[in-house]
């Protein structure tokens, strides 16, 4: 009677450990493979920059350059009271509906429609850079900072980087200014973020 109670003990902890694994990894938003996780319901009208954020937001480890983040460039001297945006003239990749399909496929199918970017599985950390910094030897995130990053990434709960090309206006004499366009690279996790300084190219 006894051995008999013991083993029914036996398979109702071990049901409930294998229904609880997956369980487990909802809860902690972690997923042996990153990229299998599915897109969710507003996962409409995307591209490349749209999934990456969805992928974000989704807890993957990731690590993101934005085309065109190196080109550092000023624009000016302007009014900073008469600044605005310039319209968007290039054509963009159409947007996709990927709800439902596994990161993985989101991924391939906007990179289908912007040709500029590629995607890679780096030791688990999923990396999307544009095709022509893949491929320059002298990019400033060579393979020594880019797995450094990475490693920083795979340490640190729910975290990313992204290195984006971002403005600021410094100011000149009798009102006028110009705008800075620089690459800027920043890690983040749920407990803030560190800019990380760039080596020169």
């Amino acid at each position: 009677m006894r051995a008999s109670s013991t083993r029914a003990l036996s398979i109702v902890v071990g049901v409930i450990a294998v229904l609880a694994s997956p369980c487990l990894a909802i809860a902690q938003n972690v997923s042996v493979d990153p990229v299998s996780v599915r897109m969710p319901d507003d996962a409409t009208g995307v591209d490349v920059q749209a999934v990456v954020a969805i992928a974000i937001r989704l807890g993957v480890p990731l690590g993101f350059e934005e085309a065109g983040a190196l080109a550092e460039r000023v624009r000016g001297p302007i009014r900073p009271s008469v600044v605005r945006e310039k319209p968007i003239v290039s054509v963009r990749p159409t947007p996709l509906d990927v709800r439902g399909v596994t990161l993985r496929q989101a991924l391939d199918a906007v990179i289908t429609k912007d040709r500029r970017y590629a995607w890679r599985m780096l030791d688990g950390v999923v990396v999307v850079r544009p095709v022509a910094a893949w491929n320059d030897a002298t990019h400033p995130l060579d393979e020594t900072l880019l797995n450094r990053l990475d490693a920083m990434v795979r340490t640190r709960a729910r975290s990313h980087w992204i290195l984006a090309s971002e403005r600021s206006l410094v100011l000149l004499d009798r009102g006028r200014a110009v705008e800075v366009s620089e690459p800027v690279l920043r890690l983040r996790d749920d407990a803030g973020e560190e800019t990380i300084p760039l080596p020169k190219r």
